[in-house]
């Protein structure tokens, strides 16, 4: 007995050198009779049997032993199937084979590693663009290629995902993926990693995944499962997000059931931190219908001294359909911190639309109210009504809604697209909106705030509004091409009436700064209604017509005074100063025009002067106003000059030449004036702005002429007709 146990490791040890010498003997017979050329020419053409595909490789699949035989085929690609094209690409696979089929030309196919493989799905009509290739493999066929995984490997893979329905596309990068095996009857699992590079949301960043499967003939049972994100989306930044399943239940084709679905993440909006949890009892899918049961959620925002409280809770999502209009859905929020407390609520009926493949909000009721922290929350202040519905991961959006704050109302029927470049597409109208009022109600701090959601938005539309009333301004028939987006909005091509006359051109409204660009032309605008407005009191009124290209940032006169800056051509026609009459005011100077004395005038404000004509031309820079060209007409004189106003305090300093017409019904104590300029400042507070004769300003005196000498004439008895005594004698006048 001894004997025979000493002797059983010497026979355990030749049976195992007989066998891997035969394993030496077949691998060698197998080398020796690998024809590479054979079995790429054999591969093109299972696969064209099987899918209809086209396969190429850079060279002739070569035979490794690691320690299995193993095919390595460099530079595989899969063609498009009846279109030129490239469906699939890979720098190298290698597929590990099983040795003794593979000796009797037969090739199983055990092991699977792809790498640096670039792959691009679509999904039109709700069939995915590589589907003939997973039903030719599982094709049953005499033909002596077997796939019968049991580990599959992805290196540095890339792989886009465009589905129609969804209205943008998934692309991963840098994948790297294991599974165990693949056979009926296996259990195992899949472990991957990825990044994100494209997706819902903007949505970018690191992913990881765990399944752990059992495999049967009708399927697969899913035990646990687990995906996990990393990165920024829907406005988040640094998010850190897990999605966990129980358990479930798929098969072959699109039928998949979840059970116990939980979501939780946490990042920062802004500069808030963000804590979401949501959870679901069940996830189904069948073909493109899909439901969800037992849904709820809750956002929490901190940011500061301000805290944010939003939850969700729905029984289902399930199929539309004649007799299922949609389930109850209801959300509220709730945001405390600083002065005051805001609360809202919302209530709609939510359904899956399968032949979109779109979840459907309708009977949408929204409302708003905000009030002083430690006082009763009052009635509701903003009231929003309408419908909606949103691809499953919000890549496509459609929203038709309508928004109420007392007396305003606006509709806004609007579209979002992920994959367009200006994603945003709306239409913005109402009859009436008083923005003033609005942002009083909802105690907002300015403009900015006001337009806060609609600068978030990356898009554009129309805006078309019947009334408008926003600062000082109150318009009507205000209609225009509205760009939005960047935290700034534009409205080019714009016209509306305000002032008793029309406006046209561009506005342009940056919320970091406050700034705002204007590139208008103007006409028919009655000064005296804009002053009233404005809340100034000018010395000039009259029908303004014009253009200016100006931009300012503030939000008060100061600042904004300071930050004036552009370009402005203005006409009154006709216009109206007050503080001083031509007439008077050269009456009461006459006497100094002779010796170029000095003399001045102060302004009186019972005095008003009309004019035909008045305009010039101004350079806005510094706090300052700098004009030029410009020009004033009355029945009797002409007016040019130049001069600069201080935007901040209102100081003028203004020179103008006043030039008496030859012709013209000229005052009769003026006559003497015709054809004499009078230079003539202003200068002090444009409101009463002092009157002085700037002899500086005006041409130097011209040298007195001297009379030539007379010829000497024959005695006779002189001329003294007073013809030939004005002709001689110089007018005392010149």
């Amino acid at each position: 007995m001894h004997a025979a146990m000493s002797r059983l490791p010497k026979i355990l040890g030749f049976l195992l050198g007989a066998v891997s010498a035969l394993c030496v003997v077949l691998a060698l017979y197998l080398l020796a009779t690998w024809d590479g050329n054979a079995v790429r020419r054999d591969l093109a053409r299972e696969v064209r049997e099987r899918c209809g595909r086209p396969l190429a490789m850079e060279s002739a699949p070569r035979l490794r032993f690691r320690p299995m035989p193993t095919i390595v085929i460099d530079g595989l690609a899969l063609g498009e199937r009846g279109v030129p094209g490239i469906a699939a690409r890979a720098g190298r696979v290698e597929a590990g084979i099983a040795l003794l089929p593979a000796l009797r030309g037969r090739l199983e196919v055990r092991s699977l590693a792809v790498h640096d493989l670039s792959l691009q799905l679509e999904r039109k009509q709700g069939d995915w663009s590589l589907n003939d290739v997973l039903r030719g493999m599982r094709m049953e066929s005499k033909s002596q290629l077997a796939v019968k995984l049991e580990a599959l490997t992805l290196e540095r893979a890339r792989l886009r995902l465009h589905d129609d329905s969804l209205g943008h596309a998934l692309t991963f990068e840098r994948i790297h993926l294991k599974t165990g095996a693949l056979q009926p009857g296996s259990r195992g699992r899949i472990i991957g990693e990825a990044t994100l590079t494209e997706g819902p949301g903007a949505a970018s960043g690191g992913l990881s995944i765990d399944v752990a499967y059992l495999l049967d003939a009708q399927g697969y049972d899913i035990e646990s499962a687990s995906l996990a994100f990393r990165g920024d989306a829907w406005g988040a930044t640094g998010l850190e997000g897990e999605l966990l399943a129980r358990s479930g239940r798929g098969d072959h084709h699109s039928t998949l059931a979840l059970q116990g679905l939980s979501l939780r993440a946490k990042g920062r909006i802004g500069t808030g931190r963000l804590q979401l949890n949501a959870s679901a009892e069940r996830l189904a899918r069948q073909e493109d219908a899909l439901a969800l049961q037992a849904i709820k959620a809750r956002m929490l925002v901190n940011d500061g001294a301000e805290r944010t409280d939003v939850s969700f809770e729905t029984a289902s999502i399930a199929p539309r359909t004649a007799s299922f209009p949609g389930e109850p859905l209801h959300a509220a929020f709730r945001s405390e911190g600083g002065k005051r407390v805001s609360s809202g609520q919302l209530s709609a009926r939510i359904a899956y639309r399968p032949d979109h493949a779109k979840i459907e909000l309708d009977a949408l009721d929204a409302r708003w109210r905000s009030s002083p922290a430690g006082s009763p929350e009052g009635e509701w202040l903003a009231h929003i009504t309408g419908r909606a519905n949103t691809s499953l991961l919000g890549g496509r959006v459609e929203l038709d809604l309508g928004a109420r704050v007392g007396k305003s109302a606006l509709r806004m029927k609007a579209d979002y697209e992920q994959a367009r470049p200006i994603p945003w597409s709306f239409l913005l109208s109402g009859d009436q909106l008083d923005a003033n009022r609005v942002r009083a109600s909802l105690a907002l701090e300015g403009p900015g705030d006001l337009l806060a959601p609609l600068l978030r938005l990356n898009g554009s539309g129309r805006l078309q509004l019947g009334k408008f009333s926003l600062g000082a301004l109150h318009a009507s028939d205000l209609a225009g091409e509205l760009e939005t987006g960047n935290g700034s909005a534009s409205l080019k091509n714009a016209r509306l009436s305000a002032f008793g006359g029309q406006f046209e051109g561009s506005v342009r409204y940056t919320r970091a700064d406050h700034r705002l660009a204007l590139d208008n032309r103007f006409s028919g605008i009655d000064l005296a209604a804009m002053q009233k407005a404005l809340r100034r009191n000018w010395p000039i009124s009259g029908t303004l017509s014009g253009q200016w290209t100006i931009e300012a940032a503030g939000l008060n006169w100061p600042d904004i005074a300071r930050s004036l800056s552009g370009e402005a051509r203005f006409t009154l026609s006709p216009a109206y100063w007050r503080g001083g009459s031509i007439e008077n005011l050269l009456t009461a100077v006459r006497p100094a025009l002779k010796d170029r004395s000095p003399a001045q005038r102060a302004a009186l404000p019972t005095e008003q002067q009309a004019f035909t004509a008045l305009g010039a031309r101004c350079s806005l820079a510094a706090g300052r106003a700098d004009c030029s060209e410009f020009f004033a007409q009355t029945p009797w004189t002409r007016l040019g000059g130049e001069g600069s106003l201080s935007l901040a305090d209102g100081s003028l300093d203004w020179l103008t030449r006043i030039a008496v017409q030859s012709r013209g019904p000229t005052p009769r104590a003026l006559t003497g004036l015709r054809g004499v300029t009078v230079p003539l400042r202003l200068n002090g507070p444009v409101g009463s702005a002092g009157y002085a004769l700037d002899w500086r300003s005006a041409p130097p005196r011209p040298a007195p002429v001297k009379a030539a000498p007379r010829p000497a004439e024959p005695e006779t008895a002189p001329d003294s007709s007073p013809e030939n005594a004005a002709q001689t004698v110089p007018s005392a006048a010149g």
